[in-house]
């Protein structure tokens, strides 16, 4: 394919660009295009269809045309004077006879513009609707037809056929009812003949719009910004359905591929900025990556080959992350690396003379060529494949020409064994780990993180479980044979110089008596949700690795889920209704859990919670759990309202305080006391041993003769080997 003539211009830095170029500091809003002189006749057309995305911008009253590669950002600047004095807006690419089109507001009319940048005002003819509208800045050129269509909000949608002499401007019917929706431009898709459009403001809106009515249907939120908005001012779409988006604001470019289910908008490149902005694309021309462009070589999870929008630079002179630099027509991910490739490894710029040690301070020597450029880089340090958010180590870090020296934390939380890392330079200040770029250039690290000097304290030992059993008829005492939930639990804390990084649990289902369905959590009193490094926490469930977090929103404590419903993990053998709980229904089926949980800051063991902290159970969402707890709780299900917590432990912020103090409950907040009757008695116990439970509709007190004793003394100092002296005939055997 014929790529567009342009004039040449080599392309400077992107900051230099927009300042020494188009001195955008200054432009006005972008509705405002300059005008064009009238032409005597056209220029030839564009002899094929362009690749590139063309810019049309009024930085000083004058518009001018610039050419973008959407793969990187780069632009040149393919007319400084469009013959206009007044603004051209609503600009699109005609496929049927290769002209640029849109809204010559010096003429009240639309203007037709050919290779050599000029624009020749049309004559048109306007019925009473287009009469009184003027002022377009959304428009485009359908694919199948050689029609302009232009949108005023309120005013309706209008339509002029460019082909031969007559030009007539009329409204389409009904459109103006449907003119209700905010947009800066929009676009014909290639190939089912809608338009589309991303609404400005804070939240980006994709709307399909049918060119016979102007009614707009929307089809998902692709974007959200938490402070400020968006101007798509220029909108176009490629072949395979991406509709590309450039923000007035910092002249990002998002790719948003509106066929998908799920569509969102993801930043591509860093483009140029504009107050006024508008643009036009022959929809049919692929996206080009470029001649000189720079990417990195990491495994493609992290974003590496054009198809995943992986980090690319376009290479220009003085600007390079060490002395070496080398063009790709794409990514090499590992270990296919372009080093490995080409024989020249142009990965220079960065040292690591420290290795990489969690809890510890790492170094890195930066090389670089390059005056008022700026330095990103990031570590997967949890090893997920991904550059994060908290993966980032350098941020916008200015740098210049020759060594800088820099010092990083490796976080409490990072996981050891080999991992990538990835380094960005650019005068473009704040980079993702991903998209495109005009100018500087990406290097890829494999990197090895550490760690000594690790002590695990273990509860209650490193081969024994603590069981947990409940009664789940709170506020009633029920039958108390402490059947209903049977838990045995194993933590681990991992420390180094008395400071606890993370925690570590083993849990596993040994019993459910009780046809109420309930979830097992564990809170951590005292440690606030927020220092749980939520990212790297790894856990499975059944052998089979999780990848929704545990850590419950909406808690000011971390607390940890690891089942909504138990009864999801067990199954009554035949002719049982619980699960080992009944004379012949055991099994040697345990149903298991495995988390750790590392901490943003470590914890001094001595402000640790007790050991076993705080495991708990509590309703399952939208399941019955009894007349009682629907009285207390508005005559609802309970759900995450109602848990159950080993004596004096507080509940969480979920639980409802209207249970205590009801029924056989004698808790009192005040004194501390919780999830404990008159006598002492609670719904919850631990025995910090394999334990034999009741069998079904047997008391604990009656298996356990020394129980009551022992639950009567709140110091827990008698009977404390209560669980050893059990009527065998009352407690369930596999």
């Amino acid at each position: 394919m014929q790529t567009l003539k342009t004039t040449t211009v080599k392309v400077k830095p992107l900051h230099s660009q927009i300042i020494n170029i188009l001195g955008l500091s200054s432009i006005a809003i972008g509705t405002s295009m300059a005008l064009f002189s009238a032409n005597t006749h056209a220029a030839e057309a564009f002899s094929a269809c362009p690749t590139e995305a063309f810019i049309i911008q009024t930085p000083a009253g004058v518009p001018k045309t610039f050419g973008v590669e959407l793969g990187t950002g780069s632009y040149t600047v393919l007319s400084p004077d469009m013959g206009l004095n007044k603004s051209l807006n609503g600009v699109g690419f005609s496929y049927m006879d290769n002209y640029l089109y849109g809204w010559d507001y010096e003429h009240n009319t639309v203007g037709k513009v050919g290779e050599d940048y000029q624009v020749e005002p049309l004559t048109i003819t306007k019925d009473s609707a287009a009469a009184a509208a003027s002022g377009f800045y959304v428009g485009d050129v359908a694919i199948t037809e050689n029609v302009w269509y232009g949108y005023r909000k309120k005013v309706g949608l209008f339509t002029v056929p460019l082909d031969g002499n007559d030009h007539p401007m009329n409204i389409v019917p009904g459109s103006k009812a449907n003119a209700t929706y905010t947009i800066t431009d929009f676009a014909f898709h290639p190939s089912n003949g809608f338009l589309y459009a991303v609404t400005n403001g804070s939240t980006g809106y994709l709307l399909k719009i049918d060119p016979a009515t102007g009614g707009a249907e929307t089809l998902a939120t692709v974007i959200t910004k938490d402070s400020g908005s968006f101007t798509f001012g220029a909108q176009f779409f490629d072949p395979d359905g991406n509709l590309y988006l450039s923000n007035n604001g910092d002249g990002n470019v998002y790719k948003v591929n509106v066929d998908s289910d799920t569509p969102e908008a993801v930043l591509f490149s860093y483009g140029p900025s504009s107050t006024s902005n508008d643009g036009a694309r022959c929809a049919l021309a692929e996206v080009p990556v470029g001649d000189s462009v720079d990417f990195g070589d990491a495994p493609d999870s992290y974003g590496t080959l054009i198809d995943s929008n992986g980090a690319r630079h376009g290479m220009v002179d003085g600007i390079s992350l060490g002395s070496v630099i080398d063009n790709e027509a794409d990514g090499y991910p590992a270990p296919l690396s372009d080093d490995e490739s080409d024989g020249i490894d142009d990965d220079d710029g960065i040292s690591m003379p420290t290795g990489f040690e969690i809890g510890e301070q790492a170094v890195l020597i930066v090389e670089v060529e390059g005056d008022g450029v700026f330095l990103n880089g990031w570590i997967d340090w949890d090893q997920n494949g991904e550059f994060d958010a908290d993966d980032k180590v350098v941020a916008s870090r200015s740098v210049n020409s020759g060594t800088t020296t820099l010092t990083i934390d490796v976080p409490n939380w990072a996981k050891t064994g080999e991992t990538w890392s990835r380094f960005r330079l650019s005068s473009v200040a704040d980079l993702l780990p991903t998209g495109g770029v005009s100018d500087g250039e990406v290097e890829d690290y494999p990197i090895t993180v550490t760690e000594t000097g690790i002590t695990i304290s273990y509860y209650p030992s490193s081969s024994e479980y603590t069981t947990l059993a409940y009664e789940d008829l709170y506020p009633n005492q029920g039958d108390f044979d402490m059947n209903d939930v049977v838990m045995q639990l194993r933590i681990s804390q991992f420390s180094k110089n008395d400071l606890v990084r993370r925690v570590a649990f083993d849990a596993q289902l040994v019993a459910m008596g009780a046809w109420y369905h309930n979830g097992f959590a564990v809170q951590l009193p005292e440690i606030g949700r927020g220092n749980v490094q939520e990212s790297a926490i790894e856990w499975s469930a059944q052998g089979v690795k999780q990848t929704t977090s545990p850590l419950e929103d909406g808690q000011t404590n971390a607390v940890l889920m690891f089942s909504e419903d138990l009864w999801q993990h067990a199954t009554p053998g035949n002719g049982c209704l619980y699960f080992r709980t009944e004379p012949g229904c055991g099994t040697q089926y345990r149903a298991t859990w495995q988390m750790t949980v590392p901490f943003v800051d470590s914890i001094h063991v001595d402000d640790m919670p007790e050991f076993p902290y705080d495991p708990f159970i509590f309703a399952t969402p939208g399941t019955d759990h009894g007349l009682a707890a629907k009285n207390i709780t508005d005559g609802n299900n309970p759900g995450r309202k109602l848990e159950i917590h080993l004596k004096n432990k507080a509940p969480t912020d979920k639980f409802d305080t209207r249970f205590l103090g009801m029924h056989d409950d004698a808790s009192s907040a005040s004194q501390g006391q919780y999830f404990q009757d008159q006598n002492g008695m609670s719904w919850a116990i631990e025995v910090p041993d394999t334990w034999e439970h009741p069998a079904e509709e047997l008391r604990v007190d009656s298996a356990y003769v020394e129980f009551i004793e022992f639950a009567a003394d709140a110091t827990g100092e008698t009977k404390p080997y209560w669980y050893l002296v059990a009527d065998d005939s009352l407690i369930f055997k596999d």
